[in-house]
């Protein structure tokens, strides 16, 4: 009999995640019936590969990788590893070991940063409070705040992008036609005016966030990749988000910063963000809204 611990010894639940990709060590305590180590295989060689590292059947304790194939597959797939023993021909499962069950996911990839839905996933990334923040209140907060970002530039789309600039008079109207333009105007997102260019920190962050996002063997994988899911599924939908302020949301800033300026009167502080709306002076006189 043996028993499957993660490296540092720590317990092994009897089913894990790996996503596509992911290299996973663990410690095999114990050998098999014969006195000799335990041979691990899945049941799906083309998902998961599992090797023995350097076995030793004078030492009771081994160490095996449980390796999960990158595919082109968008489907989750389940494995289970059975420990064999180690003899000819190799078929004899040693029933004392426990199986374990693997669920292998897809990666998550970010939609191309050629596109709408690939400006607004990387912009949600960069502007929303990630997991390790202090100030992360969870993943429904979370969520919302990147739907209440996508609403205000909705919003100043609407309304006319370029009042919200730092020289409207400088802007051409009907050359603002969709969210992409509206990001890349200088003051409306910082960092992002010269999109897809973005600032070298801010690409490593981004890139990290997406990392622990699509790597089960870190403790903070499943908080990340719900975080960069919405971040795409906010980014990438289609439907008009709902509006939570009755006069509407034209802007946001990293919470206790200074308001972005006198037309603008704070709404609700949302997943680490401070969001505004405007005067209604701002907007019956310069945006004619009634």
């Amino acid at each position: 009999m043996a028993t499957l611990h993660r490296n540092d010894r720590s317990a092994l639940p009897s089913e894990i995640t790996l996503v596509q990709g992911n290299e996973l060590l663990l410690k095999v305590l114990g050998l098999g019936p014969n006195k000799k180590h335990l041979v691990f295989k899945g049941n799906q060689p083309s998902v998961l590969r599992v090797e023995a590292i350097r076995p030793d059947h004078r030492n009771r304790e081994q160490s095996i990788k449980l390796i999960s194939l990158a595919t082109n597959s968008q489907q989750e797939k389940f494995v289970e590893v059975a420990a064999f023993v180690d003899e000819q021909p190799m078929i004899k499962i040693d029933p004392s070991t426990q199986r374990l069950r693997v669920k292998v996911v897809p990666g998550l990839k970010l939609p191309s940063e050629g596109t709408e839905a690939g400006l607004l996933a990387r912009l949600l990334i960069a502007e929303a409070v990630s997991p390790d923040d202090e100030r992360y209140a969870g993943q429904s907060d979370a969520l919302e705040s990147m739907m209440w970002i996508k609403r205000v530039l909705q919003n100043r789309l609407s309304a006319g992008a370029q009042h919200f600039s730092l020289k409207p008079a400088s802007l051409n109207p009907k050359a603002i036609r969709n969210l992409v333009d509206v990001v890349r105007i200088p003051g409306q997102v910082a960092f992002f005016k010269n999109y897809p260019v973005l600032p070298s920190e801010l690409t490593r962050r981004i890139n990290r966030t997406l990392s622990i996002a699509n790597d089960a063997t870190d403790g903070r994988y499943q908080r990340y990749r719900l975080f960069v899911k919405a971040a795409i599924e906010v980014a990438q939908s289609t439907e008009a988000v709902a509006d939570p302020c009755a006069t509407g949301l034209y802007a946001w800033r990293t919470h206790l910063s200074a308001s972005p300026g006198p037309n603008f009167v704070f709404f609700q502080t949302k997943g680490g963000q401070d969001f505004y709306t405007l005067t209604p002076a701002y907007r019956s006189e310069v945006l004619k809204i009634r």
